[in-house]
């Protein structure tokens, strides 16, 4: 059997998974693996899945050393057969343990003779709980879902409370927000104009250079000077500060420093990181982590040898956890739990989507989006014939990224997108953004909201614009109160919902409990005007959208992040408790 095959269990007709994600469904080789049989009281149907990659952090880093999964077997490319454990009817995808996540160190640290055996793991067979990424069973009861364990190790209500504890935090940000000169920083999106001391500065220029910029011209004054930062750096710098430092100490590594010495497990590197509670950041697995020319790989073997030594880094909490972000860059899981939480319970009008096949009839009037992906860079609207056609999308998908078809959705380029911030359950902030005719981004804070109702009566006049969704300045209080309880309601009912499905998939917490942002459009259907959630992004690249915010909401957002990363780490409380 194929490294690069996969094999599910399902419990519904083949003819309905089909119609469902159009994938090509081949019969299971008896000598690979015997019949397996579901909990449920008839057997299930056992099939092998060609076209579905496996999304492991391996899966997409090299397309012949993949991992593959048998009904019940866990195959890691170098080991033999790890057991997984079947508890769910429904289709059974693998679940992934949560790497380089160890209990919180009660002494970080350790001397470097002692790097190679104490920091480093041997690769060892554990147990894996199966992944329920494509189907999902919204029946479970809240109470069933809440008795989910939330840990991920050093976390969740069982864990030994550290509150009162500095945690130590080390940040490596991602190379592909970093910028080569001030004038494109300026002119970059994540960026932001803010004020820092001197001496940060002078921290940041040396340890993380390209990612802050002094404002030209700029002078400092009283110690502290205006710069053009990423807004991640920013809010990392921030906390550092809550409380006059109390809660974080924060220090910087460069992404090729910590690159280059996971790649060679250099005892001096793992030996700093193992003095950290909390790596964040590192690699952003949802985005086009091959590129070399952003990430400076030498070739695909390093990606590989890279995921496996930093799956072995022990004493140091990484977040969001690697696994999880490539689990969310492949897209379609995170697409097929909205569609369910949408069809059953939270309405909306999510947009069809289902994977396409290899050399398959590409459906017109359908936008085509590639896994690994962010910025649209691989977003091909029904418009661009030129690009619809399998050797392009091949040759836009050299290490076997997905590509999908997705409805089109004519009210989203139109009218523009809500990007809500959510932090540990709570709605910071809401930034409505649309394109203008030069293809540039703008982006207004929100402020007050239209009903659906509302909306959809303004829409009927074809001279309504993006800006005129936003913002209204007629009606009275009690209409504007309840437009933005509908929007609220919506958006945090979703989340909630999707949090839930996520931990049932992890068997543990998730990173969109402490931080994500949900990108929420207009749709119709049966003729009613609806929200529904086009993206969820959830790394430390997320567009934070800072120069749209008004002053004072980027110390809120970075304050509210510091008490929710603060709790989680501590032990003592789980961003959602449901």
């Amino acid at each position: 059997m194929s490294d690069d095959a996969l094999t599910y269990e399902l419990n519904m007709p083949k003819n309905h998974f089909l119609r469902e994600y159009g994938m090509e469904l081949q019969p299971l080789d008896s000598m690979d693996v015997g019949t397996q049989h579901s909990p449920s009281t008839s057997p299930s149907l056992s099939m092998q899945l060609t076209n579905f990659p496996a999304a492991d952090t391996s899966s997409i880093a090299s397309r012949s050393r993949s991992s593959s999964v048998q009904a019940g077997i866990l195959y890691v490319p170098g080991t033999g057969p790890i057991a997984t454990t079947s508890r769910s009817p429904s289709l059974q995808v693998e679940n992934f343990r949560v790497p380089g996540s160890g209990s919180i160190p009660t002494t970080p640290g350790s001397d470097l003779a002692d790097a190679d055996d104490d920091l480093i793991d041997e690769p060892q067979e554990t147990e894996h709980l199966p992944y329920q990424s494509l189907w999902i069973r919204p029946s479970k009861s809240t109470s069933e879902l809440s008795q989910l364990s939330s840990t991920v190790k050093g976390c969740g209500p069982e864990a030994t409370s550290q509150q009162g504890k500095q945690f130590k935090l080390i940040y490596v940000p991602d190379p592909s927000r970093r910028s080569s000169s001030s004038s494109k920083s300026q002119r970059n999106l994540g960026y932001a104009l803010r004020t820092i001391t001197s001496d940060t500065y002078k921290i940041l220029d040396q340890a993380v250079p390209g990612y802050v910029f002094r404002r030209p011209g700029g002078r400092s004054k009283e110690g502290r000077v205006k710069v053009y930062i990423s807004e991640w750096l920013w809010i990392i710098v921030r906390l550092s500060t809550v409380l006059d430092g109390s809660m974080f100490q924060v220090t910087y590594m460069s992404w090729e420093k910590f690159r280059d010495g996971i790649l060679t497990v250099d005892k001096g590197i793992v030996a700093e990181l193992s003095k950290h509670d909390c790596l964040l950041g590192g690699i952003d697995y949802t985005i086009d982590y091959r590129s070399s020319a952003t990430y400076g790989w030498k070739d695909s073997s390093e990606v590989d040898r890279f995921a496996a030594n930093l799956e072995m880094i022990r004493k140091v909490i990484i977040w969001p956890p690697a696994r999880e972000l490539e689990r969310a860059g492949w897209k379609f899981p995170v697409i097929d739990n909205l569609s369910a939480i949408a069809a059953s319970l939270v309405p909306a009008c999510a947009p069809m989507t289902r994977r396409l096949g290899a050399s398959e009839p590409i459906p017109h009037n359908t936008v085509l989006k590639r896994s690994h992906s962010d910025c649209s860079a691989h977003v091909i609207m029904p418009d661009a014939s030129n690009k619809r056609t399998w050797p392009y999308l091949i040759s836009q998908a050299p290490a076997g990224e997905i590509w999908m078809a997705q409805q089109h959705m004519p009210l989203l380029p139109k009218f523009g997108e809500w990007r809500v911030f959510v932090v540990g359950g709570r709605i910071i902030q809401v930034v409505h953004t649309y394109r203008v005719g030069n293809g540039d981004w703008l982006g207004c804070p929100v402020k007050a909201y239209w009903s659906l109702e509302e909306l959809w009566a303004k829409i009927q006049n074809q001279s309504t614009t993006a800006a005129d969704v936003v913002n209204p300045d007629q009606g009275t209080s009690t209409q504007r109160d309840r437009a933005k309880e509908e929007f609220e309601s919506f958006t945090l009912e979703t989340w909630k919902q999707l949090v839930l499905s996520e931990k049932v998939s992890a068997s543990g917490g998730v990173s969109i409990s402490i931080f994500c942002r949900l990108d929420v459009g207009l749709g119709v259907k049966d003729g009613r005007l609806m929200y529904f959630v086009n993206e969820v992004e959830r790394s430390l690249t997320t567009s934070l959208w800072m120069n749209s915010m008004p002053d004072g909401a980027h110390g809120v957002f970075a304050d509210t992040f510091a008490t929710t990363l603060y709790d989680w780490l501590s032990g003592t409380k789980d961003p959602i408790h449901l």
